[in-house]
């Protein structure tokens, strides 16, 4: 099959209309381009180009005579660099002391209040033993002297700690109230407290008559 029995397979495309224009801006940018290539001035390498080349390919890189510093003008700007980190540690320890120093007035200030709280809870009225707790506590006292075989039994040995418990129990809710006011919680132990002291005392003086 030769070339010219090709051609009328092959599909027919109509050029792009502005075709022409592109491939005329191609030719008359490489023609600008080659005119400013030509007007570049020619300058002769420096005499210790290729000594600086071969020492940066040995790993030597020299310093460049023109980007070169004195010895006296790194000094300068070292000097700097370390008066700038001393000033930036003590602004910083300036501000961690401010810091520091504001947060004791909320510490002290918290102390005050549990304080002013514990005198404000000192005033309220803290009930004291009534006349018949006192009057069943000389009783027994009165009966376990008296009759100091009956206070040895196991029965009123162990009634007898257990009220001494219950008032050292009473005592501490007593203070506590003192401390931190008439709160709900202390209230209602304390109330309870009371009442199994009661039933204990009872208990006690119960068995001593018997």
């Amino acid at each position: 099959m030769t070339t010219n029995k090709l051609f009328p397979d092959l599909p027919e495309y109509d050029p792009h209309p502005d075709l022409w224009n592109r491939i005329d801006a191609d030719l008359t940018a490489a023609d600008q381009f080659d005119k400013v290539i030509s007007n570049l001035p020619q300058t002769d390498p420096k005499a210790d180009l290729w000594e600086t080349i071969e020492a940066e390919l040995d790993g030597q890189v020299l310093p460049h005579p023109a980007v070169q510093q004195p010895k006296s003008q790194a000094g300068q700007l070292i000097r700097p660099l370390w008066v700038t980190l001393t000033a930036a540690a003590a602004v910083a320890a300036i501000v961690l002391i401010g810091f520091w120093t504001n947060r004791q007035p909320d510490a002290s200030e918290r102390m005050e209040y549990a304080v002013e709280t514990g005198a404000a809870g000192a005033a309220s009225p803290v009930p004291a033993d009534s006349d018949a707790d006192r009057r069943a506590e000389a009783f027994i006292a009165q009966q376990c002297a008296a009759q100091t075989i009956a206070c040895q039994q196991p029965e009123v040995h162990e009634l007898r700690n257990q009220l001494a418990e219950l008032a050292t129990e009473e005592q501490r809710l007593n203070q506590e109230r003192q401390t931190f006011g008439d709160d709900p919680m202390l209230i209602r132990a304390q109330v309870k407290v009371e009442n199994q002291r009661a039933e204990v005392t009872k208990e006690l003086i119960t068995l001593l008559r018997s």
